[in-house]
């Protein structure tokens, strides 16, 4: 296969991922990495969620839009989503696409404070999502990775988006109970080097991996969309899950200093997955009136 250089995200249906160069601006990455390093220290010392957990080989954190990171620094939290909800950011994502999409998630990756490791080969499992979607060749959704530093972490094989694995690289990615996963020797494969500001795109289903070397700095802030049809396709089969769980959108101040553009797109989620979050709250409140009556009781809820 003849890879093109920097594929555009009209590309990516074919070639399972594109590049934007020059996505931000330099004071903009400066600014978003001063906030992920923030972020990044706060979740090592107390994180939101045991998952992933906070560890020496940890090598990621999800939700960096909880509004727990950002207490004290709202304008931090509005500035993220502002860059992530921005023209350019949209505008690419759905150039790709080519169909309606919500946000799915705001990660942050980055090196490893323990031992080094070359990422293992893989295609995401979304199970049907991508069967439901109207463009099949762009599947169910993607991920963009926006450079904070220079990086060349992210692999991927071109085109394996269209189809299942080769026999080679079936070998590498799943035999043996996938011992082989970590090879150097994938054909085909391809390193995206991306400077501060460049992005890539590329959907879940072509074969990826990343490199987590402790001694090469990486800071990537990845935003992570889903199709609307493959949302509401999951939602009906799954209902909330780890990834749309995010009740804070709820908040009636969380969206201030967010600018229209972006305000309509986090807008947007939060009606599409509101009444789940306000249905899981009100169990919530239900169970806790409830201990707190018993606690004020004298009863012990938690044995004879």
């Amino acid at each position: 296969m003849t890879v093109a250089l920097d594929p555009t995200p009209l590309d990516l249906k074919d070639q399972s991922y594109a590049v934007v160069r020059g996505l931000f601006d330099a004071a903009d990455i400066q600014r978003l990495n001063e906030i992920c390093e923030r972020v990044l220290a706060q979740w090592r010392q107390a994180p939101r969620s045991d998952n992933p957990p906070v560890g020496p080989q940890a090598n990621y954190m999800r939700h960096l839009n909880d509004p727990g990171y950002h207490v004290g620094y709202p304008q931090d939290l509005s500035f993220l989503l502002n860059a992530i909800g921005s023209p350019q950011v949209l505008e690419s994502v759905s150039a790709a696409l080519g169909e309606e999409f919500l946000l799915a998630l705001i990660s942050l990756y980055f090196n490893p404070t323990g031992e080094s490791q070359d990422g293992f080969w893989h295609k995401d499992k979304i199970g049907d999502e991508a069967g439901v979607a109207k463009i099949q060749e762009t599947g169910a959704g993607l991920q963009m990775q926006i450079a904070l530093v220079p990086t060349d972490d992210l692999q991927l094989v071109p085109g394996s988006h269209l189809r299942d694995y080769t026999e080679e690289e079936h070998a590498i990615c799943v035999a043996d109970d996938g011992i082989h996963n970590r090879s150097n020797d994938m054909p085909g494969a391809v390193r995206l080097a991306l400077e501060p500001g460049d992005a890539v795109l590329f959907t879940q289903v072509c074969i990826h991996r990343g490199r987590y070397h402790r001694d090469t700095p990486r800071r990537t802030l990845m935003l992570s969309v889903k199709k609307r049809a493959a949302a509401e396709f999951t939602l009906r089969q799954r209902g909330l899950d780890q990834y749309s769980d995010q009740p804070w959108f709820l908040l009636p101040t969380y969206l201030d200093g967010v600018t229209p553009e972006a305000r309509a797109f986090f807008e947007e989620f939060a009606n599409f997955y509101g009444a789940r979050w306000k249905a899981r709250l009100a169990e919530v409140m239900k169970y806790s009136s409830l201990l707190d009556n018993l606690t004020k009781s004298g009863a012990n809820p938690f044995g004879a």
